[in-house]
């Protein structure tokens, strides 16, 4: 293969739709955003803290088995799957829009979500 593609595979629309948070099913929402009891200690404010990361946390815990990956904007997951995760934590679903306004936040929680799932995260080359 010589060279760049010169026509995408897909429109830049149909990209950030695939890179975005699809609607979700019934069963969908009760298989991966229901948090066991280990999960909640794992967002556990004790930790530092406070509702908009466990929120946050808590999103990119449930997401990552879902979809695979995790949105870079997680504020903009289904309001559905929110609602019953802030219903499960106590807290209020309109903080997570305050979640990760530092990319090092969302990317430290990205890094901790797939070591508690047990995912194995990519060494950089060098």
């Amino acid at each position: 293969m010589q060279g760049a593609l010169r026509h995408p595979i897909w429109p830049n629309e149909e990209l950030e739709r695939l890179r975005g948070f699809p609607e979700i099913g019934q069963e969908e929402l009760f298989r991966f955003f229901t948090l066991a009891p280990a999960d909640v200690a794992f967002v556990d404010p004790g930790r530092g803290r406070g509702p908009a990361d466990r929120l946050g946390l808590s999103v990119a815990l449930c997401t990552l088995p879902w979809l695979g990956f995790v949105p870079d904007d997680v504020a903009a997951a289904p309001p559905v799957a929110v609602a019953r995760l802030a219903d499960q934590l106590g807290v209020d679903p309109g903080v997570l829009r305050h979640y990760g306004r530092r990319a090092k936040t969302r990317t430290e929680h990205l890094r901790l979500v797939a070591q508690y799932r047990g995912w194995r995260v990519p060494r950089r080359s060098t």
